[in-house]
């Protein structure tokens, strides 16, 4: 009887700290921008190697200045998310499309691979 409610009891702090910890959508955008913008700087320095220092370094800052905006407003006009007490979903609405790209659980926010296939694609079409 004890081993059974000790369970019940770890279960219940499991299920507790779950509802409690699971992020919100604010977190769900934050983790997104993150990886759009680690994304950004990777094709902002691919497409730059040839230029000088400073005009790297100055085309990097108004890349970064206008993409940072752009990419804040696709996130916003494209990005959802769908709570369900214990975990929560990122979707990405995209050409009639809509696609779960994140789970969100325990305070954290874990990414699919389809945003990763879809940068990396991305990426392979630009140095063609």
């Amino acid at each position: 009887m004890k081993k059974n409610l000790i369970s019940t009891l770890f279960l219940i702090l499991i299920v507790l700290v779950a509802i409690f910890t699971n992020p919100g959508s604010e977190r769900h955008k934050e983790t997104i921008k993150s990886k759009l913008n680690i994304y950004l700087q990777k094709v902002m320095k691919d497409n730059l190697k040839e230029a000088s220092e400073e005009e790297q370094q100055a085309g990097q800052a108004i890349g970064m200045l206008l993409g940072g905006a752009i990419i804040d407003r696709i996130i916003d006009n494209t990005l959802s998310t769908n709570n369900y007490l214990l975990f929560s979903t990122t979707k990405l609405s995209w050409g009639g499309e809509t696609r779960i790209i994140g789970i969100g659980a325990f305070g954290n926010v874990f990414l699919t691979g389809t945003l990763d296939e879809a940068l990396n694609k991305g990426l392979l079409e630009n140095n063609k």
